[in-house]
């Protein structure tokens, strides 16, 4: 069967489970990381496959699943991957169009955060479209083109995952790039602003990853930040 889009929820924070209910659509294949499963049970949803150690999942709520007909593909505690990185494993084995990933950003771990970003390398190398989304950001990693829509003063951040990106353009932002060498370790990317209701960002050889953030105002900027000359400020 093919997919459409499959929507992998994971354990992390979710500030508005209603904004993340309105992004999905009847059709979505959802993949549950462990306790991402309660994320979906809150917002009167039901996973399709639940995968993980069950080390977050009341024993309860996995009956209630299961009883549901819900598939549960159980790992050991003592892993070599994390729930997350296995859920979306099986959702690229699937094949679909595109995956969105939601939960996957810790308040209070770090690591976790750093870690889960990072796994959007798994669906690139599959050639799937993937994006990570909270009600205040959508994240993407882009080794060639990205086009994304926001609103006019939205930012949106570029950060090089390998030493050098090459040949970086930008279009419909406040600071273009044309052509530009981006390097890691370098905020050269910060911050850029929307000017329009779509953005491209184009790269030559090397890895991005793009964060746009969502600000309450827009066209306002952010309160207790002064303009800058340009990203990277």
């Amino acid at each position: 069967m093919a997919y459409r889009r499959i929507v992998v929820m994971a354990n992390g924070a979710l500030h508005d489970p209603q904004y993340i209910r309105d992004q999905l659509r009847e059709d979505d294949y959802i993949i549950c990381a462990d306790g991402g499963a309660l994320h979906a049970l809150k917002m009167g949803l039901q996973p399709d496959l639940v995968v993980g150690d069950l080390d977050s999942l009341p024993a309860a709520a996995a009956g209630r699943l299961k009883e549901q007909g819900v598939k549960i593909l159980r790992f050991p505690a003592e892993k070599d991957h994390s729930d997350l990185e296995l859920a979306l494993e099986r959702a690229v084995a699937l094949a679909p169009a595109e995956i969105l990933l939601t939960g996957v950003l810790e308040g209070e771990r770090l690591e976790h955060t750093f870690g889960n970003l990072m796994l959007l390398m798994i669906p690139l190398r599959a050639g799937i479209p993937a994006q990570i989304i909270d009600e205040k950001r959508r994240i993407y990693l882009v080794d060639s083109e990205l086009t994304v829509t926001g609103r006019p003063g939205d930012y949106l951040s570029l950060f090089p995952l390998t030493a050098v990106v090459d040949n970086v353009k930008t279009e419909g932002l406040k600071y273009p790039l044309k052509g530009e060498k981006l390097y890691f370790g370098s905020t050269r990317g910060l911050s850029n602003e929307f000017i329009a209701a779509t953005a491209r960002v184009t790269a030559g050889a090397g890895l991005l990853l793009v964060i746009i953030s969502k600000i309450d105002n827009p066209g306002q900027g952010v309160e207790g930040h002064a303009p800058n000359p340009g990203p990277g400020r």
